[in-house]
C-alpha cells in the first residue's frame, strides 16, 4: 500500500511485476509475524521509458526500485498501524546515538543529495522508529528477499548497527546519494 494518495496522483508508484511479488511477499510475511502490520511504500518509479529520472533520487529509473516507509511506534500504545513520523514518509531522520558515528561525518561531500532537512522537522509527529518490524523486513530483504532477487538495500550503518542486522546485500549507498535513515531502499537488477 502507498503511504499516501500523492505518490500514485503524481505517478511514482510504478515498479516490474517481479518487484511487486518481492514488495508484497515482504508484506504479507511482516504482517504474519506481526499481525495487524501495513507495509508502506514511497517512491518508485515513472511509467515511462527505463533511465527517466524520479528526482530527486539518482536511481528510481527503471521500475526496479523501491523505497519503504519505517515502522512506527508511540510511546503509550506501540505501533501505529499505515502511520509515519512524516506526512510524506520522508525526512524524518533517525539520527546516530550519542555512541555511534554517521558513516558521512567529516567527509567532504561538496555537492551531495544528503539533505539535513531541519527544517522538515516541524510536521514531525511523536512517533518513534518501531525497531522489531523494521529490523524483521530489512533481515527479510537481506535473506528471502535476497533468494527472490533483491541485489541491494540502503539502510545506513548506524540503523544497521542499532538494529542487529547484516547481510551481503546491505549497501550504503555513500555520502553523496540521499540519506536512508528514514527509509528502506530495495532494488533488483
Amino acid at each position: 500500500m502507498m503511504q499516501s494518495p500523492m505518490y500514485c496522483m503524481m505517478n511514482r508508484n510504478y515498479v516490474r511485476s517481479d518487484l511487486l511479488h518481492i514488495a508484497e511477499q515482504l508484506a504479507e510475511d511482516v504482517d504474519q509475524k506481526f499481525p495487524g502490520t501495513k507495509t508502506l511504500a514511497l517512491d518508485a518509479g515513472f511509467p515511462f521509458l527505463d533511465s527517466f529520472p524520479l528526482l530527486p533520487h539518482l536511481s528510481h529509473d527503471d521500475g526496479n526500485k523501491l523505497d519503504l516507509a519505517f515502522y512506527y511506534a508511540d510511546l503509550s500504545d506501540g505501533y501505529q498501524m499505515g502511520k509515519t513520523k512524516s506526512p510524506i514518509g520522508y525526512w524524518a531522520f533517525e539520527l546516530p546515538k550519542d555512541n555511534q558515528r554517521d558513516a558521512c561525518e567529516g567527509a567532504d561531500t561538496g555537492f551531495s543529495m544528503r539533505w539535513e532537512m531541519a527544517w522538515f522537522s516541524v510536521f514531525h509527529n511523536d512517533l518513534v522508529l518501531e525497531p522489531k518490524r523494521t529490523a524483521y523486513a530489512i533481515k527479510w530483504l537481506a535473506q528471502k528477499g535476497r533468494r527472490l532477487g533483491v541485489t541491494k538495500v540502503f539502510v545506513e550503518p548506524h540503523l544497521l548497527s542499532e538494529l542487529g542486522v547484516s547481510g551481503q546485500n546491505l549497501k550504503f549507498q555513500g555520502c553523496y546519494a540521499a540519506r536512508h535513515d528514514d527509509h528502506i531502499h530495495f532494488q533488483t537488477d
